[in-house]
């Protein structure tokens, strides 16, 4: 069974500092994220590891031509943002396993 993490004040921070994701899931406030967060994490389309650091992991969710993109170090969630098909393209290309 999985566990994952998230703070409060990491939920705060992508809340804040990531509109575009909360404009486009239409977020109306924390508990929110976190339910999404929550849900991406326990059915993602897609889990990566990071080719650099064995215990990063991107869990993501397609959302149309957009992907939600969730960083956990070890279980504990770190940060979440949208990124584009074409940034999904060069990390998959770059950066994930």
């Amino acid at each position: 069974m999985r566990h994952f993490y998230a703070s409060q004040a990491i939920l705060k921070h992508i809340y804040e500092k990531h509109k575009d994701l909360i404009k486009i899931l239409n977020i109306k406030n924390i508990d929110e994220l976190k339910t999404i967060i929550i849900n991406v994490l326990w059915k993602p389309d897609e889990i990566y590891l990071d080719k650099y650091r064995s215990n990063v992991k991107y869990y993501l969710k397609r959302i149309n031509d957009l992907w939600i993109n969730i960083i956990l170090i070890g279980n504990i969630v770190k940060t979440a943002y949208l990124i584009s098909s074409k940034s999904y393209k060069r990390y998959r290309d770059k950066r994930w396993l």
